[in-house]
């Protein structure tokens, strides 16, 4: 008895697959025909998604390039003006060092006639004594030149804007005014000997 029954369980289960495989393969025939008549519109669908993925990523790289552009102008822009700071940097520096200069030479003047003056006796005379006076009034005043032009000079490389060097008339003339220094002095020195 036993075995009747499995044979009659196998015998439905057999069945069962027969039957499954019936209504599978029908099922399937019509799913192909379905799907041939939808392919149509599933590749369409499927090319404008592709064409989607693409567009973003296109985008998605002209915005990375133009934020790439952006940065390197602002890179450059930053170069130019640390360029240009260099430059006017340098320019302030060399002007105030010929002023320095010019100052050293006018208080040097002014402190060797002095000491030639007490040690010559005839610097007491009234000529030699006039010429020297004059040097060292012209000493003082290329002096007070070379002060008015390195603070000027001063205020332009403070200044943010990109002008020219400043031309001062007093840093102009702290020259002239050195040698007629010089000038007058040697002349007071010549006429005391």
């Amino acid at each position: 008895m036993g075995i009747a029954n499995w044979m009659r369980v196998l015998d439905t289960v057999s069945g069962l697959a027969r039957m499954g495989g019936k209504l599978r393969s029908l099922t399937v025939d019509s799913g192909i025909t379905a799907i041939q008549g939808g392919a149509g519109a599933l590749e369409t669908r499927l090319a404008g998604v592709v064409v989607a993925a693409l567009k973003e990523a296109f985008d998605r790289d002209r915005a990375r390039m133009d934020l790439e552009r952006s940065q390197l102008e602002a890179e450059r822009r930053r170069a130019e003006e640390a360029l240009a700071a260099e430059l006017r940097r340098q320019t302030a520096e060399r002007a105030l060092g010929q002023l320095r200069l010019l100052a050293i030479m006018a208080i040097g003047t002014w402190m060797l006639s002095a000491a030639l003056a007490v040690w010559l006796p005839g610097m007491r005379a009234g000529l030699p004594r006039g010429l020297l006076g004059t040097g060292w009034a012209l000493a003082f005043g290329a002096l007070g030149c070379t002060f008015a032009g390195s603070h000027r000079i001063a205020v332009w490389t403070a200044a943010p804007s990109n002008s020219a060097p400043p031309t001062s008339g007093a840093a102009t003339a702290a020259p002239w005014l050195l040698l007629l220094a010089l000038a007058s002095t040697a002349a007071s020195l010549l006429a005391a000997l």
